[in-house]
């Protein structure tokens, strides 16, 4: 794999950056459990990006928005879910938009900013369902030989380690905007990444200032558990359930009743993630996919099953009941050292 660095020059390069969202931790961490003190899951569509599906795409998701479903999951159909959710930002106001995206035949640095790109526009609603590619035709298009299973998810967990190093690599007080002094952010509050992989090493720090969520949620479906890896599961924020739109309601319930029964009788296993997101996918386009949707938001909302409708301004890692992630500073890392270094053997 290609070795995926910021420069000097793009560490210089003029930066964006928007507002916090606001965050009622309060409201939503009440919200996010039930009187039980399970954490609820978000209801998600998963939503394939197909060329054709492009231009009632955002009448869909704002749709989708209103008929109570807390997030949005965008799997690959022909157009990269990271654009897609990207350009579904700004188009919607509430729920959270997880691309499903590959960590292996990736630039591990260039995937952790598109994310923490995504992350800014939407406000602070970015997450990453996480996916490691084992399609044999997709190595030879990037120059790699096709990995093992096993080579596979040790490099699905060595990028999701690489990604959080590099979203928590500017302090949340980095940008100054010192116009006396001719600086726009302070190089002792950013850090490198610094990531050495077995296939990769990562310099850093982002090119973007810090994201409104800091570290976006990680999340990995069942479904991709095997690829992903048991080390890149246990160090994700939670799991995803996968159920088929056309099992039926009463599917949908009792795959989500038997889930979190398991969760509270500890079945999910030792070290494993939560319950985070309960997806549907195989959503019928031609059957009124708004009131199907709607109905079944509603039934599983009644039965305590599913966390409620998210409100503007939560972020994703709040309405997940994920903790808030604060920067964390690591001196031997820091961006300005290389000029310390220099000063010292002038």
């Amino acid at each position: 794999m290609t070795v995926a660095a910021t420069t000097e020059k793009e560490n210089s390069a003029p930066v964006t950056t928007t507002d916090a969202p606001t965050t009622d931790s309060a409201a939503a961490a009440g919200a996010a459990s039930d009187a039980q003190g399970r954490t609820l899951p978000v209801l998600a569509v998963d939503l394939v990006t197909t060329p054709e599906l492009l231009g009632s795409l955002a009448e869909l998701a704002r749709g989708l928005e209103d008929a109570g479903v807390g997030a949005l999951t965008l799997s690959d159909g022909g157009l990269h879910p990271i654009h897609v959710a990207s350009h579904l930002a700004p188009l919607t106001r509430s729920v959270g938009l997880l691309p499903r995206t590959d960590a292996i035949y990736v630039e591990p640095f260039h995937l952790a900013t598109q994310l923490m790109s995504l992350d800014h526009i939407s406000h602070g609603r970015a997450g990453w369902l996480l996916l490691a590619e084992t399609d044999p035709a997709v190595p030879p298009t990037v120059g790699r030989e096709l990995l093992s299973l096993e080579q596979t998810a040790r490099e699905a967990a060595d990028v999701l380690a690489a990604a959080r190093l590099v979203w928590d690599s500017w302090a949340d007080d980095a940008v100054v905007r010192d116009t006396e002094k001719g600086l726009y952010f302070d190089a002792s509050r950013l850090q490198y990444a610094d990531a050495r992989a077995e296939t990769f090493s990562v310099r850093g720090p982002a090119i973007t200032p810090r994201s409104p969520q800091g570290l976006l949620p990680v999340l990995v479906a069942d479904t991709d558990r095997e690829a992903v890896g048991e080390a890149a599961t246990a160090a994700a924020d939670g799991r995803v359930l996968d159920v088929d739109l056309a099992a039926g309601a009463d599917a949908v319930r009792s795959a989500l009743e038997t889930a979190l029964s398991g969760a509270e009788d500890g079945q999910a296993g030792e070290g494993q993630p939560a319950l985070r997101l309960v997806r549907l996918t195989g959503l019928d386009l031609d059957a009124d996919p708004l009131g199907t949707v709607q109905a079944l938001a509603a039934d599983l909302r009644a039965a305590g099953l599913i966390a409620p409708v998210p409100s503007a301004g939560v972020d994703l890692r709040t309405q997940l009941g994920l903790a808030p992630a604060p920067h964390v500073a690591d001196p031997v890392r820091r961006s300005d050292r290389a000029r310390l270094t220099s000063k010292e053997s002038a």
